[in-house]
């Protein structure tokens, strides 16, 4: 899910109010994951509101039941008609504001991407036109970049909440090892950390109903010498991750490891991260002879000084609760590593 620098008009207005006072904005308010749509009910009942829906709505890539009429959606939309588009809501995380008016600024239709309109870290996306026929084929021609665009933003909101309590030991220890800084939160311990393969788990307890349940998320660190293009095919990627994890991965049932559920395809995305050639694969796993499973998000990269290939990768395991929220805290942890120089390796 990627979204190009150079097709966004990402307009960056500071921080400071509309009418030019230079007062600190306020925090952004909504739910991880939250996109607020202000236009009239007939827009939002017509061909916009249809194609809005589709975009944003569509299933999360790649998790459990995305098939099914109980998927996860991308985003989780919410409707305001303009009238109550009031000062509370204006500070919301991810507004889509849409204007259909025959005026001089509407006769081409535009989405145009704003940061930091009303609050701290807000992404606000202005769309108009003279007509909704003419806005909707405009919004769907922007609508891969848009759904990049709040994706990625939501994806590092949770990094900056990861960073604010990390696991400062796990992390030298990976430095170490691996010479990668990687953001590792509260809460984890190593299962197995070495240069064949690192594993770090972390517990968490959350409250549902009327009972406590275990989530489970995990981390995987392993490197090869980089020989050729094949390396970065989805089948290799693949074939390899199933191949370490038979071996370093067990489960909670003697004799069972983790596999990828091959019945639901990964998803592959080759691109650019951090200068160098990179891929990213969403996938389920699942625990043979076991009943565990869930989804997974895979990063493999070329580190050229050191002639290998590294794979950062994490899951999660919750069976009670959504899976959205926690892949993308995955996604962001993973998305944190990077090299580092020689003369910063932490000496054991």
């Amino acid at each position: 899910m990627r979204f190009s620098l150079l097709i966004f008009t990402l307009i960056l207005l500071g921080c400071g109010s509309q009418d030019g006072a230079r007062s600190p904005l306020p925090s952004r308010v909504g739910a991880q994951g939250e996109v607020l749509v202000v236009c009239t009910d007939a827009v939002w009942e017509g061909v916009i509101g249809d194609s809005i829906r589709d975009i944003l709505m569509k299933p999360y890539a790649v998790l459990p039941q995305m098939h099914t009429e109980t998927y996860e959606p991308m985003f989780d939309v919410v409707h305001k008609n303009r009238f109550d588009f009031s000062k509370f809501w204006k500070p919301h995380r991810n507004i889509i504001d849409v204007e259909i008016a025959d005026r001089v600024d509407t006769q081409d239709p535009s989405v145009v991407f704003y940061k930091e309109k009303y609050s701290q870290g807000q992404i606000y996306i202005l769309a108009k036109a003279r007509t909704q026929v003419a806005l909707a084929e405009k919004i769907s021609e922007r609508a891969n970049e848009m759904v990049s665009l709040l994706h990625d933003v939501e994806v590092k909101r949770t990094t900056y909440v990861t960073k604010l309590s990390t696991d400062e030991v796990i992390q030298a220890k990976i430095n170490t090892i691996w010479g990668l800084d990687l953001l590792i939160p509260k809460g984890s311990y190593t299962v197995r950390a070495d240069t064949a393969f690192t594993w770090i788990d972390r517990q968490l307890t959350r409250f549902r109903g009327s009972n406590n349940h275990d989530v489970q998320e995990g981390f995987f660190i392993h490197s090869e010498p980089y020989i050729g293009p094949n390396q970065f095919t989805l089948d290799y990627i693949l074939n390899r991750r199933d191949e370490l994890t038979e071996r370093y991965v067990y489960g909670p049932t003697e004799g069972s490891y983790m596999q990828i559920e091959r019945r639901m395809t990964p998803t592959y995305e080759a691109f650019s991260f951090n200068g160098g050639f990179a891929a990213e694969v969403r996938g389920l796993w699942r625990m043979e002879n076991d009943f565990m499973g869930g989804p997974y998000y895979s990063l493999t990269f070329y580190d050229e000084p050191e002639a290998r290939l590294i794979t950062v990768e994490g899951y999660a395991y919750a069976p009670y609760f959504d899976k959205r929220p926690y892949m993308r805290e995955i996604e962001g942890i993973v998305k944190s590593v990077k090299k580092v120089a020689p003369e910063e390796v932490v000496s054991q």
